[in-house]
């Protein structure tokens, strides 16, 4: 970790590291004071600070070292809310491991950026474990091949009938949307059905030709 290259620093002192010129050495600050802040090192004041300190790093002009806040906050299930959001909100880079990680996004929040981010951000979405089936709806919204695919691909993702059905009436020729769905170990009776349906008519068609 870059942590381990630095002494013990308080959220005071990376204050001032923020105006460091280098993003290496912002990033290995804002790392510090992130897994100190998660594990629970910082008393009640400290943890107020580093958080006025993440809330100054989400608008670091290098996205580098905001990757890194990112990174380190991404299963912290106590950072304020506002602090998640705008790193979610960030270009793709930054905001991915939150989108795909962080607990303290709500289907709200992920409704919000499936529609206004961009494919990448779907994407990220789409790979979150135990993605609700109103966030799913959201994704294939987009009628994205690539977002609709890794959404498919997910087997924790709630993927609810009539959503599957749509899915395959919307994209059923785009490829590898049957192949991820056929691969999912639980589907309804009627999409499976329909699957196999499919597939008979594919192998008839290529025997004929």
């Amino acid at each position: 970790m870059l942590m381990s290259t630095l002494p013990h620093r308080t959220p005071e002192i990376a204050f001032t590291g923020l105006d460091n010129p280098s993003w290496i050495r912002r990033a290995m600050l804002l790392e510090q004071v992130a897994e100190a802040y998660a594990d629970g090192t910082f008393g009640p004041a400290q943890r107020h600070q580093a958080e006025d300190l993440f809330r100054t790093a989400v608008y670091d002009h290098e996205p580098l070292a905001r990757s890194v806040l990112a990174e380190s906050l991404k299963r912290v299930t106590a950072v304020p809310h506002d602090i998640v959001l705008s790193l979610a909100r960030d270009e793709a880079q930054v905001a991915r491991p939150i989108l795909r990680t962080s607990p303290l996004l709500d289907d709200d929040d992920l409704v919000e950026i499936a529609r206004e981010g961009t494919r990448a951000h779907r994407i990220a979405i789409a790979e979150r474990d135990d993605l609700s089936a109103k966030v799913a709806q959201a994704l294939c919204q987009s009628r994205d091949p690539q977002v609709i695919r890794t959404l498919v691909a997910n087997e924790s993702a709630a993927l609810p009938e009539p959503l599957l059905n749509g899915i395959l009436d919307a994209l059923d020729d785009a490829p590898g949307i049957v192949d991820a769905m056929t691969r999912r170990r639980l589907l309804p009776v009627s999409v499976s059905n329909r699957l196999a349906r499919e597939s008979a008519r594919g192998y008839a068609a290529a025997r004929r030709a």
